[in-house]
């Protein structure tokens, strides 16, 4: 039978996509300050969205809640003792309990929904990672200099640093502010850089211009014309956007630099033998 591949992406239909903590940068916009603040509005959401879709949704993605759960109990980590059987079952039937020895530690691993109970100082993620928000144990924000982000073998991993291990084992059915529930807030993707602000302020600046009447460097469709010569030249502005592009150089100088191959997702590789992440809304 021929593999599976899971076209889904990794975030959560009800996760709108796009920018959610892109800031702009009008220190090459003197006149910003003379805008309304609703024609500043527009002109921030039209530039990040745009420059989100033209660099692949690389940067400051929205939030998503992560639900960690360990691999399944019966995956032959550490020494696996006899499976206990149920009393129910006569000591026959399926195990309700499985115990194994863990760091020299017995311990018995009998969660719910097949996650694993086996102790882990570290919870890896399933893509990159622009910033933690906040991680919750038993409903309880926790410090943040209780973890720290590690990224071991390109896999970007949350390594709890107050020596108490994650509770990789936890009732999916319960709220993120319950206890017995785990859920790492986080934003997908890469660190917005400093150019990414700046870009971001000079295309809304240009944005604001054209919104209020002011000349602007955004491309139109009427590129030159000859009065006596009666020659006349045409610019689709929809051709940047096809080449990946705004038409203002300084903009399109950064997007070529984060995206010079033009992608418009992130890649990602999926399998059909491994279960992905658990999100909650």
């Amino acid at each position: 039978m021929s593999p599976v591949i899971d076209p889904a992406p990794l975030v959560p239909p009800s996760v709108p996509p796009g920018p959610c903590d892109w800031p702009i940068d009008t220190t090459c916009c003197p006149e910003w300050g003379t805008y309304s603040l609703a024609v500043q509005e527009n002109a921030t959401a039209w530039a990040t969205q745009i420059l989100d879709n033209l660099t692949g949704h690389r940067f400051a993605q929205c939030a998503v809640n992560y639900r960690p759960c360990g691999p399944r109990c019966l995956t032959g980590f550490g020494y696996l003792t006899w499976p206990v059987g149920s009393p129910q079952s006569g000591g026959g039937g399926l195990p309700w309990m499985t115990p194994y020895v863990d760091a020299g530690i017995w311990r018995n691993c009998g969660c719910s929904g097949g996650c694993s109970c086996r102790a882990a100082h570290e919870v890896p993620f399933f893509e990159p990672v622009a910033a933690v928000v906040e991680v919750r144990v038993d409903g309880l924000v926790l410090d943040p200099s209780a973890y720290r982000i590690d990224y071991h073998k390109g896999v970007a991993v949350l390594v709890r640093t107050d020596g108490e291990p994650w509770p990789l084992c936890q009732d999916m059915a319960l709220d993120v502010d319950e206890v017995g529930a785990f859920v790492i807030v986080y934003q997908p993707g890469q660190a917005l850089p400093k150019a990414g602000e700046i870009a971001a302020g000079q295309l809304a600046c240009e944005f604001a211009k054209a919104c209020v009447g002011q000349d602007c460097a955004l491309p139109q469709q009427l590129a030159s014309l000859s009065r006596n010569g009666v020659e006349v030249t045409v610019v689709d502005p929809t051709s940047f956007l096809e080449n990946g592009l705004t038409g203002i150089a300084n903009v399109d100088l950064w997007i070529r630099s984060v995206n010079p191959f033009r992608r418009t997702v992130t890649s990602r590789v999926y399998s059909g033998d491994l279960a992905g992440p658990r999100f909650s809304t």
